[in-house]
């Protein structure tokens, strides 16, 4: 009794319970199939409905290769696999596993397959069950590009992020921490033992210690470098914190890493800069735009009688220059203008000096200073006032020097002014200055290389002059965004002595002696356009044929489509497919398969007019866009191709046929309903016996 008050029907009645098993077999919204080492022999409906196959009689004409693209993802073939599945679910009793499946009209897309041996008193079979699995495919592609999304993120911040979990024992990087450590994920893996191996001999006890206070629940943060396999030095920024159990034992450790490196060379740069500025006979100051003294050079310092301080000690990374140990009357600019002046220079400055600085931008006047004694000091001093984009005072800086003292400065200028020069001569690239009328100021040597021209033709030369007519237009927009924006970034031809070279040039407007000038670098790209111009084109050919793949024919067709719904011009679209293409591939090898199909393709190529777009859809078929054509004429095109291959063997192989769908581009078109209307003529094709034309469903009858 099924539920204690009525007979169990099926399990009582062998007729009701093969009833009740074929309503299931029927119903179940997998497809279903029966098979032996022969072929199909019997399915469900839902197995037609997936493989778009008209009925079970042609079902049953079919083998497991037929309903496959020729390879499976893998390279093998799909023949051979298919075999090797069979053959594993008949010896194991099951098998599961994903498959490349192919729809009867040609349409590819993901299954998955699970075969289970079926025993019978005539011997045994295999019950297939496939599901449809696109959707979760793409779900996966979708996960996989976020992932690769974060990670590009990452490499673009220098910022990677790992987790060491206590409790599996595994430890996970991302793709930016293998990238700052100049490691290879799949040749280096990941460990602690790694890790600290790669951290400065130095560094390793304060990062031990980190990661060990990190495990009493204290986030830690610290600086520290790396040493890569290449011996390169890096500076790192590091955060983590440990999550603890309820016991408080560690569970997981959680940390990011940041390459500082250049961060951390720019504020090395500020040091050596303030260390230059102490080195310097000149006092230097300078003021912040509300007048607070926030640095004195050691030269001041000591004139001052102020206790001397490195210029590593004064400027920190996290909280700047320390002034602790300036006067307080060194808060507001007039009262700094105060105590290093007598007051009748004070006064002179405030009423004739800044006034000229605020409007010029620089003042240049002999004044006095009074030393830490109070002594009374002949100086020239300069005072500069730096404006913000919004036109507010930003910084004023104030340079003194002992009259007496001029020859040392002249000294320690042309030291400088060498030191410039090595650093400018050294640069990849060329460098120069532009006045504000975009003439040229200054330029390192190899200016002067690459250009072949002299120092006297490039001495206060246009720079427009360095580039051909064409690109003048667009440069010069550029030069004008620098001086207006403070940066600019253009591409342009360079005119050298080899001929025209592509060049990046970066611009930046910096003052120089209270005027703007153009300080600008340009660096010769003309490896990376050959780079990215071979990537294109290996990003749209297809590698066997050499006519466009797929990618470059989905955007011709997006254009065409774009002038068909503007300009209402008549074009078509052929596909093309060769006939029993699987039988050369088996026959002959897929060698020969391969250069029928580049056959074809010559062939193709020589018979479509000069506007018409040819590319390879995939395996054996191919796509034609034909410009300015309407039904007759693209049915006459047809013709003459589907003759060409018929009347013409390929050689080691013979005679073959092609199959073409047609259709014309109709107003509301867009490149899906395009491409299934072409595909259904296609089919149609096909079905009616193949080496056939049809146009918009129009059978040719050859």
């Amino acid at each position: 009794m099924a539920d204690g008050n009525r007979p169990d029907v099926a399990r009582d009645d062998p007729a009701r319970q093969l009833q009740i098993y074929r309503a299931m077999f029927e119903q179940c919204c997998d497809a279903i199939v029966l098979q032996d080492h022969a072929g199909f022999l019997s399915c469900n409906p839902d197995t037609l409905l997936l493989f778009r196959v008209p009925d079970t009689a042609t079902f049953a004409t079919l083998q497991p290769a037929d309903l496959s693209p020729p390879n499976q993802a893998d390279g093998r073939p799909s023949s051979e696999a298919a075999a090797a599945r069979l053959e594993e679910a008949m010896s194991q009793g099951t098998a599961c596993f994903e498959w490349c499946s192919r729809t009867w009209d040609g349409v590819d897309f993901s299954v998955e397959v699970s075969l289970s041996r079926v025993d019978l008193e005539e011997g045994p079979l295999v019950q297939a069950v496939v599901r449809d699995i696109s959707d979760r495919k793409e779900g996966e592609a979708a996960l996989r590009s976020r992932e690769q999304e974060l990670a590009e993120a990452q490499r673009i911040a220098h910022l990677g992020s790992w987790i060491s979990d206590f409790r599996t024992d595994e430890i996970r990087w991302s793709d930016e921490v293998y990238r700052i450590l100049g490691l290879n994920r799949e040749e280096w893996g990941a460990s602690h033992e790694l890790f600290m191996a790669a951290v400065h001999p130095s560094d390793r006890e304060k990062v031990q210690a980190a990661l060990e206070t990190s495990f009493q629940g204290e986030r830690y943060e610290l600086d520290h470098r790396i040493i890569c396999p290449d011996g390169e030095v890096r500076t790192v920024h590091e955060r983590g914190y440990t999550e603890l159990n309820a016991d408080g034992k560690p569970q997981r450790l959680f940390g990011t890493m940041q390459d500082i490196t250049e961060q951390r060379r720019l504020e090395d740069s500020l040091r050596r800069l303030a260390a230059i500025l102490d080195s310097t006979p000149d006092i230097v100051a300078m003021h912040d735009g509300d007048g607070t003294m926030l640095y004195l050079n050691a030269t001041g310092r000591r004139f001052a009688g102020l206790p001397e301080r490195s210029s590593q000690d004064l400027w920190q990374p996290k909280t700047g220059w320390d002034r602790s140990d300036l006067p307080p009357e060194t808060e507001s600019l007039e009262g700094a203008l105060r105590w290093a002046h007598p007051p009748w220079v004070a006064e002179k400055i405030l009423n004739e000096g800044l006034p000229i600085a605020w409007e010029e931008g620089s003042w240049r006047g002999e004044t006095v200073a009074l030393d830490g004694e109070g002594k009374e000091v002949p100086v020239s001093q300069v005072l500069i006032v730096h404006r913000d984009d919004a036109g507010e005072m930003d910084q004023v800086s104030t340079i003194l020097g002992d009259i007496s003292a001029r020859r040392d400065l002249e000294d320690q200028l042309r030291r400088e002014t060498a030191l410039s020069e090595s650093i400018l001569a050294s640069l990849p690239g060329i460098f120069y200055v532009l006045d504000g009328q975009g003439h040229l100021i200054q330029w390192n040597d190899r200016m002067e290389a690459v250009t072949g021209l002299s120092y006297e033709e490039i001495d206060g030369l246009d720079a427009l002059a360095l580039v051909p007519p064409e690109e003048r237009r667009r440069v010069a927009k550029a030069i004008a965004k620098t001086f207006s924006e403070g940066s600019a970034v253009v591409e342009s031809k360079l005119l050298t002595v080899e001929g025209d070279a592509p060049y990046l040039f970066n611009g930046l407007r910096v003052e120089l002696n209270g005027q703007f000038s153009l300080l600008g670098v340009g660096l010769d790209i003309a490896k990376q356009k050959k780079l990215e111009r071979s990537l294109e084109r290996e990003a749209t050919t297809d590698s066997l044929t050499g006519i466009s793949n797929r990618q470059r024919f989905d955007t011709e067709m997006e254009h065409a489509l774009a002038r068909h719904a503007r300009y209402g011009t008549q074009t078509a679209l052929a596909m093309i497919d060769l006939d029993h293409f699987k039988r050369v591939n088996d026959t002959y090898g897929h060698d020969v398969g391969d250069q029928t199909l580049v056959d074809l393709t010559k062939r193709l190529a020589e018979e479509i007019r000069e506007p018409d777009f040819l590319a390879r859809w995939g395996g054996e078929e191919f796509v034609v866009l034909l410009p300015e054509t309407g039904p007759s004429e693209a049915f006459r095109m047809a013709e003459r191709l589907r003759r060409r291959i018929e009347v013409e063997p390929f050689p080691g192989v013979g005679a073959l046929t092609i199959s073409l769908g047609i259709t014309n581009f109709q107003s509301g078109d867009t490149p899906n309903t395009l491409l299934k209307r072409v595909d259904t003529a296609l089919y149609e094709a096909k079905r009616a016996g193949r080496n056939r034309v049809v146009v918009n469903g129009e059978d040719s009858g050859a």
